[in-house]
């Protein structure tokens, strides 16, 4: 029986499908597999590689089912007919049988290879392709290294047609600027076999498709394109970041001394921050809001400063007395904007405790208190490395308030809170015994201000449109160093030109495989490859596009930039693509204006590091976002990166702290990460239960301070945050931003619409 069955074709269909990891529904879909596989001459396992590749890129699960194995026939029976259509070239091209046809049913699967064992062994994906592609040893130096441009971008084809310009002859279009091609093109160009076997992205199915959009209603690129011709370049101003000196950078070189004093100045200045927005909150005089926990205090200024409207009394009592039934049905939903609950005067006593709330640095951390207090820290974990939990909170005061005194922080009390390490906070409660602090309110988020609109001229940009394409690194496949996904992005920017592209690092990754084993790219330098696989491109691009702005942002994994966050910019790559009002080098990370929008962006992978250090408390039947708020960490912490230690891989310097500062608030909020793409509104309800009290709710950013004189020190406005994905994820297509912003007097936010793409 088994003899019989090893002689079975469709059994062995089902072996090769299985191998895999894929299953048939029944055996009518199998039946219909092995008729396929018959009708395109190809064996068990070349056809199970062949559904392999197709279903990586195409996000199918690990169903067989009879429409896609259609789909995966009626491909490979085009590409026969395209091989077939061409003339043959040598020995290996002039056999008759169909299998020649499928450049994959030829190519030996990887048990094949004499030397495997030498090698890592390969993923589902890169095994249905070329073996030859990721194992060094069973090619050629100039087999494996970098191959030429095929032709300009946005020149080469239509408009999303994917590798259009594939069947150009090497080197053709090259930009004269940047000169031919090199003599190890040349070489690589004679030693390329005329069909080159398909890859994952060359397979792709899903270019173009949409995968997160925000504002859906409002008109999207194609639009805006038709509708508003821009003339002049788009500018882009940095705010609130003097230039960063390369020559000072310190990473691997700080002493102690410079991490505890950066440490201490997020203290001190996330406690400034909260007494400047209870000040403002006390001296307009400003109803509170009660949306917070039992035992919050209401929000006096210092002394002097006349009292507001009071506060229910409640607020001011300690953790665990009941509240009144209104009051409490206000609670019952943290983080929800609730109306205040106004009852008669407070008395004088609790006006004066309620005092300290614009004071926090005035107590330490380790005080014995009986009475509640506020005081100022950050929360860490009592064995360093270790993740968060409830049991293990620490809380360590500045060195100025508490000489640096550590104690247990209790956030028993506490309905719902969002924790990591090295987060400032400003804790109100009780410490008894002077070894646990018993927090009864935690302030968590205290935003930056936004940015006051000034000028006719200020006015007018903010009213204007804007048509912005991000994408962040890396640029290329793992597969090869040919900066496909680039030419993709290009093409598409081509078809609907933006007035800002906008790219963030890497461009010469040096995590890429090629790269970091050595031998990927030859004779060539990362300079070279940055020079001709990336600047050639961009400057072609732009020659054609003379009204758009390119803006470049490294990354840590840049071979071409220092190695440290935060990161100079790229001047000299910038000034190869044209004048500073066309090419613009911004630092990592950078918050910029661009007409009506503020930008802030960040190339390093925040939402990651503070996703697997973060630890959260969300009441039941709360429905709370996760990639959006962790996004608000770096609002309310006014800071790039407020996660420390930094994750392995980022490079920090604490000793350039203020250049990592978000100065205003922006419109956008770029957070480029390995988490899947997003394009949110955060809105300030999201994380208001961690605010300050008192915090003034504000429609927009483009709103504060219009027609009202100055805009308050601290509002809270809704923020649109975007991960954009990468590029390239491994031998596929990945994703890009595009943000659409159309003209008009309404807030901003009232007017973009974002489109995360699949290149």
């Amino acid at each position: 029986m088994t003899a019989a069955t090893g002689h079975n074709p469709q059994a062995a269909l089902e072996r090769a499908f299985a191998s895999k990891s894929y299953k048939f529904g029944d055996s009518a879909v199998a039946a219909r597999a092995q008729q396929l596989a018959q009708q395109l001459h190809l064996t068990a396992e070349s056809f199970a590689n062949q559904y392999d590749s197709f279903a990586l890129i195409s996000d199918w699960n690990m169903d067989v089912t009879a429409q896609r194995l259609k789909m995966v026939a009626d491909y490979l029976e085009r590409e026969q007919r395209k091989e077939n259509s061409r003339p043959r070239v040598g020995a290996g091209g002039t056999g008759g049988s169909a299998l020649k046809a499928v450049p994959q049913a030829a190519k030996p699967t990887w048990e094949d290879l004499s030397d495997k064992l030498d090698y890592p062994t390969p993923s589902a994906k890169r095994q249905a392709l070329d073996p030859n592609a990721v194992n060094p040893g069973t090619a050629s130096k100039e087999g494996t290294a970098m191959k030429p441009s095929t032709g300009r971008p946005g020149t080469s084809g239509a408009a999303g047609t994917p590798q259009a310009s594939a069947r150009q002859a090497p080197g053709a279009g090259v930009s004269q600027g940047w000169g031919a091609s090199t003599p190890m093109a040349t070489r690589l160009a004679a030693s390329t076999p005329s069909t080159q076997p398909p890859s994952a992205f060359t397979l792709r199915v899903n270019q173009g498709q949409v995968v997160a959009v925000l504002n859906e209603h409002l008109p999207g690129p194609a639009t805006y394109c038709q509708l508003y011709q821009r003339g002049a370049s788009m500018p882009i101003r940095p705010l609130g970041q003097p230039i960063l000196d390369a020559a000072e950078l310190l990473f691997m070189m700080e002493v102690l001394e410079t991490k505890v004093h950066a440490l201490d100045e997020r203290i001190m200045d996330f406690a400034e921050s909260l007494t400047a927005a209870t000040q403002h909150t006390a001296a307009s005089g400003t109803s509170r809001t009660q949306n917070a926990v039992a035992g919050t205090p209401g929000c006096g200024g210092p002394a002097g400063t006349p009292t507001p409207v009071p506060v229910a009394n409640s607020m001011l009592a300690p953790a665990g007395t009941p509240l009144p039934a209104a009051q409490a049905a206000a609670n019952s939903t943290p983080g929800v904007i609730h109306t205040p609950v106004v009852v008669a005067t407070t008395p004088a006593t609790e006006r004066e405790e309620a005092r300290g709330v614009a004071e926090p640095l005035q107590h330490s951390v380790a005080d014995m208190s009986h009475q509640p207090v506020w005081v100022a820290g950050r929360v860490l974990a009592e064995t360093e490395g270790a993740p968060l939990n409830a049991e293990s909170l620490l809380l360590e005061g500045c060195r100025d308030a508490s000489g640096g005194a550590r104690v247990r922080l209790d956030v028993s009390c506490l309905p719902a809170y969002r924790l990591f390490p090295g987060q400032s906070v400003c804790a109100y409660g009780l410490n008894p015994t002077g070894g646990k602090f018993i927090a009864q309110r935690l302030v968590t988020h205290v935003p930056p201000p936004p940015l006051a609109v000034t000028g006719p001229d200020a006015a007018a940009a903010r009213e204007s449109g804007l048509s912005l394409v991000v994408a962040t690194g890396p640029y290329c496949l793992t597969e090869d160093l040919l900066y496909s996904p680039l030419e993709e992005l290009l093409s598409y920017c081509t078809a609907h030109p933006p007035d800002v592209l906008l790219l963030l690092g890497p461009f010469v990754d040096s995590e890429h495989p090629g790269v970091a084993a050595g031998g990927g790219i030859a004779d060539r330098t990362a300079d070279s490859l940055m020079r001709e696989e990336v600047l050639r491109r961009l400057a072609a691009w732009r020659s054609d596009h003379p009204s758009a702005t390119v803006a470049l942002m490294p990354a840590v994994r840049d071979m071409t930039a220092l190695p440290v966050l935060p990161q100079p910019s790229m001047t000299a790559a910038a000034q190869a693509l044209g004048p500073p009002d066309k090419a613009v080098a911004l630092q990592n990370p950078s918050t910029v204006s661009m007409g009506p929008l503020v930008v802030a962006a960040c190339s390093a992978d925040v939402l990651k590091a503070l996703s697997a250090n973060e630890h959260s408390r969300v009441p039941p039947g709360t429905a709370v976002e996760r990639l959006p708020a962790l996004a608000s960490h770096v609002l309310g912490q006014r800071s790039f990166y407020p996660l420390y230690p930094a994750a392995p891989g980022t490079c920090l310097d604490t000793s350039h702290y203020s250049q990592l500062q978000l100065p205003v608030m922006p419109n956008v909020l770029l957070m480029p990460s390995d988490l899947a793409p997003f394009a949110k509104l955060l809105p300030p309800t999201a994380w208001m239960a961690g605010g300050p009290p008192g915090l003034e709710v504000a429609g927009s950013v483009a709103g504060a301070g219009k027609g009202t004189g100055a805009a308050p020190p601290v509002s809270a406005a809704p923020v649109v945050v975007i991960n954009p994905g990468r590029l390239a994820r491994g031998a596929a297509g990945g994703t890009f931003a595009h943000v659409v912003v159309s003209p008009g007097d309404a807030p901003v936010l009232e007017r973009i619409r974002v489109e995360v793409k699949r290149v």
